[in-house]
């Protein structure tokens, strides 16, 4: 009588044991990546942040016909939320009606939109606290001076942990157009 075979039917230990090696690898080698993806990811929406802030401004300037300012978030949990430093436009931005005290948000100011950056490692590089935009549409008061090639007003946006050119620029022109650079402001 013929002896027939048993079939295997799992892994042996060893098997098992180079597949859990072979992806433990593969995760280790992996997971940098991952980050570095994920924090470019989150530089790029702290940009388009910035970018549909200030645009929000000048387009409400213009509908308006009063001035609007965005200003730095001293504090984005706070309420009523309030402008802050130069040192704070990692907290976000705060875009207001402006016809007192310009860069102040006083008197009949209203708050229109508050901007929250709600990662952590953004930050905002530039010397000043607020921009006011005018009923043209155009930069009546920067406080925000960066350097800028050219004219201008620039913000340097960047966020920790990211690879590559991860860096923006927000150029800001006199003009009231605001654009996004994917380059350090220089």
């Amino acid at each position: 009588m013929a002896h027939m075979g048993r079939k295997q039917q799992g892994l042996t230990l060893v098997e098992l044991m180079v597949t859990l090696a072979v992806a433990i690898i593969l995760i280790s080698v992996g997971m940098p990546l991952f980050s570095g993806m994920a924090a470019n990811n989150r530089a790029a929406s702290q940009a388009n942040t910035f970018l549909t802030a200030f645009k929000l401004a000048r387009s409400e300037a213009v509908k308006r016909a009063v001035p609007v300012s965005v200003c730095a978030v001293a504090n984005p949990n706070a309420t009523p939320v309030t402008c802050g430093s130069n040192a704070q436009w990692g907290n976000g931005m705060l875009v207001f009606t402006d016809e007192g005290t310009p860069g102040t948000l006083d008197g009949a100011d209203q708050r229109l939109k508050v901007f929250t950056i709600t990662s952590a490692g953004a930050t905002a590089t530039t010397t000043g606290a607020f921009v006011r935009f005018g009923q043209q549409g155009d930069v009546l008061d920067v406080t925000a001076n960066g350097t800028c090639a050219g004219s201008g007003t620039c913000i340097d946006l960047s966020h920790a942990g990211t690879t590559g050119t991860a860096n923006r620029c927000l150029h800001l022109m006199q003009s009231g157009q605001v654009r996004l650079e994917r380059a350090v402001c220089s």
